[in-house]
């Protein structure tokens, strides 16, 4: 488990990029809306990944928070970290 200042700084990584604009497209909506609805379902796990991996994409995410997101989906990968835990 991770001290709780790291288990901090994703779930405000992970609040906004819930609360948008980026990543934006059809398809983060839709990683938004599971995640929104069901955040402890088995759908939660890929619509996180998929919103975190988007946002790694996106061009104008700032350099402090592309240092949050690689290691939150290393630990996401690796089980350490749990969505329901972030959301």
């Amino acid at each position: 488990m991770h001290d709780e200042p790291v288990i901090d700084a994703y779930r405000e990584l992970v609040r906004r990029l819930l609360e948008g604009p980026l990543p934006s497209g059809e398809t983060f909506d839709a990683c938004r809306a599971v995640l929104g609805a069901h955040p402890a379902s088995e759908e939660a796990f890929p619509a996180l990944c998929m919103l975190l991996e988007g946002a790694l994409g996106d061009a104008r995410l700032g350099i402090d928070d592309t240092q949050l997101v690689v290691p939150l989906l290393k630990n996401l990968a690796r089980g350490t970290v749990q969505p329901e835990e972030l959301l």
